[in-house]
């Protein structure tokens, strides 16, 4: 039911209500849409197609067809009266475009990567350079031994007594009151 031109629905997400078209159809579950981000702002992505619900409108697309194109068939075939949405300005269609050239540029770009050292400073020394390096270490001097301290004896701690008077008093039982016999 869901392939490559339908017009959809999303039902989940942050984008949920909003209408959108497959462009691709990935491996088992999975979907790419696009709304195009310019006509309903939805932007191309992977979706579930759990989160989808498909409309019966059908436009003819190639796999994998770009936001341009699309626009083009939605106007071509009266999409946008369907939707019931006008198509885009130029100045939303040039800022869709630009957002997308810095999002596709941004993934292409290699994460820079920390500041290398020259190859000569990382080399580990060597096992008879660090051994020289322990013998130059100064001598440890001497430390005089520790005095214990000195304990007073202490006078052995005495448990408290329970006294009677500490002890909570105990309750009477209650009474009820009878209730009068009505003649």
């Amino acid at each position: 039911m869901i392939d490559v031109g339908r017009i959809c629905v999303k039902t989940a997400g942050r984008e949920a209500g909003k209408f959108c078209i497959v462009v691709e159809v990935l491996e088992e579950g999975f979907v790419t849409v696009t709304g195009p981000l310019a006509v309903t702002h939805v932007k191309r992505r992977r979706c579930n197609i759990d989160h989808l619900e498909p409309t019966p409108e059908v436009i003819k697309i190639k796999k994998g067809a770009s936001d341009d194109e699309i626009i083009g068939i939605y106007k071509h075939e009266g999409i946008f009266k369907k939707l019931g949405s006008e198509p885009p300005s130029e100045k939303e269609l040039e800022a869709a475009r630009e957002k997308e050239r810095k999002r596709a540029s941004e993934k292409k770009k290699p994460k820079p990567k920390p500041a290398e050292q020259p190859p000569e400073e990382k080399k580990p020394e060597h096992r008879a350079e660090k051994k020289e390096k322990h013998e130059k270490k100064p001598e440890h001097k001497e430390k005089a031994p520790k005095k214990k301290p000195e304990h007073k004896e202490k006078a052995p701690k005495k448990k408290p007594e329970k006294h009677a008077s500490k002890k909570k008093p105990e309750k009477a039982p209650k009474k009820k009151a009878k209730k009068p016999k009505h003649k």
